[in-house]
């Protein structure tokens, strides 16, 4: 039994920096107005080594998933599934970009970085 009990501790340890990615544009909006925050919308392919180091790694940290759960609802596109919303434009992937409730642009970060890098760029979004 105590066995089975440090398995599923470990287990929820393990998946407690998974962040939740939304996948549809407009359930992503819906939910930042319910909940009063941004909109983080990844631009990325699944073949892309930067975009997995991203999701793997850097959103893996505790600091970067902690704050971006706190300001953020994450919005997962794939550059070959999903359309990129009009108005949006990306040089490369990965793509960051930043929206209020209204769908409007207020920020982009482009690339990927290490984790405490990324956090800097998260907190000086506008």
């Amino acid at each position: 039994m105590k066995i089975l009990i440090l398995l599923l501790t470990s287990v929820l340890i393990l998946f407690a920096n998974e962040l939740q990615f939304e996948h549809n544009f407009d359930k992503a909006l819906k939910k930042a107005k319910e909940q009063n925050k941004a909109v983080m919308m990844m631009y990325s392919a699944v073949w892309c080594p930067e975009c997995n180091y991203m999701k793997e790694i850097v959103f893996k940290d505790k600091q970067v998933s902690t704050y971006i759960e706190k300001h953020f609802i994450v919005l997962s596109l794939d550059i070959q599934k999903d359309t990129l919303p009009k108005g949006f434009e990306y040089p490369g992937i990965p793509v960051f970009f930043f929206l209020d409730d209204n769908a409007s642009e207020k920020d982009k970060i482009i690339g990927g970085s290490k984790a405490n890098i990324f956090l800097e760029k998260l907190k000086s979004v506008k």
